[in-house]
């Protein structure tokens, strides 16, 4: 039987901006401004400056590495120019050295509660803005990290309409069923429900069946007293995971997906995390994933 949980308020203070000056990373600028307006949040922007310029060989390599940090401090100023960005509290964070380092660095000493990140590509795992790194954050990072891909669609300006949480009732997914909920709170959002039935049944009869209960488990782990514009929506569909995902996403016209992360396993081919890239880099709204406490 799945847990019932009790909705915790979810606080908003500080979040912390991970950019690369990319037109991504630009969306997921506009996408935390968004948010730092709604909750009076202060915003930390942070860019690592790569190191590798020190591994050249000779004396070029001052030379490279006095570039490099010219270069971001350049597209920082121009970054800072941001109109909305400068009625909002912020703080820039230059840092060198490799990126996961700095931003768990930052996370830990400010007590960061979001971290906002863009995506660029359509390929592998590679192909995420801060490379590898980008798992590290979603999957390591102790505060949620919302993720803006490659095909996000205009972004909601003032609030989310529409929100899709998608649970394998693991920790972590009933952790990000606060976020949700309290989002969709915020925003008097719709809010839409969803388990993906991974196994194959043997019937339609078995199917209608598993369906039957992982609806009364949706609706078992929903804590009392919530106030929506609407009660949740409840789906419960068979398949692969990421792909219903991102469908659904695009049926119900959602603004966000909210998903619990996993932190356990093989890196780079543990299955949640061959879901959760598959999503990041398919889907046409901002992600936002919750790792387990």
């Amino acid at each position: 039987m799945a847990t019932q949980v009790k909705l915790s308020r979810i606080a908003i203070s500080k979040i912390l901006l991970a950019t690369d000056f990319s037109p991504e990373s630009q969306n997921a600028l506009k996408c935390a401004i968004s948010l730092a307006k709604r909750y009076e949040s202060k915003l930390f922007l942070a860019h690592a400056i790569s190191e590798e310029a020190s591994l050249t060989a000779g004396e070029v390599w001052p030379a490279l590495i006095d570039t490099v940090q010219g270069n971001a401090e350049k597209s920082m100023a121009q970054l800072k120019q941001n109109r909305d960005l400068q009625s909002l509290p912020h703080q820039v964070v230059m840092q060198a050295g490799e990126t996961w380092e700095v931003l768990s660095r930052l996370m830990s000493d400010q007590d960061i509660d979001l971290i906002v990140m863009g995506t660029h590509g359509s390929g592998g795992i590679d192909k995420l803005i801060l490379g590898s790194t980008a798992e590290k954050v979603v999957r390591h990072a102790t505060c949620p990290v919302l993720t803006v891909g490659p095909c996000v669609r205009l972004l909601p300006v003032e609030r989310f309409g529409n929100i899709l949480y998608a649970t394998d009732f693991s920790s972590g997914s009933l952790r990000a069923l606060d976020y949700a909920l309290s989002l969709a709170e915020e925003d008097r959002a719709e809010l839409t429900m969803l388990h993906i039935i991974e196994a194959k049944p043997t019937s339609e009869a078995e199917l209608v069946t598993w369906k039957r209960r992982d609806c009364r488990r949706l609706s078992q782990v929903l804590p009392t007293g919530i106030d929506l514009p609407s009660p949740p929506e409840l789906e419960v569909e068979a398949g692969d995971p990421a792909q219903e995902i991102v469908r659904l996403a695009d049926t119900r016209n959602a603004d966000l997906i909210v998903m619990g992360s996993h932190s356990d396993g093989v890196v780079s081919t543990h299955l949640p995390w061959t879901t959760l890239h598959h999503v990041l880099q398919h889907a046409h709204c901002p992600v936002l994933t919750v790792r387990a406490a």
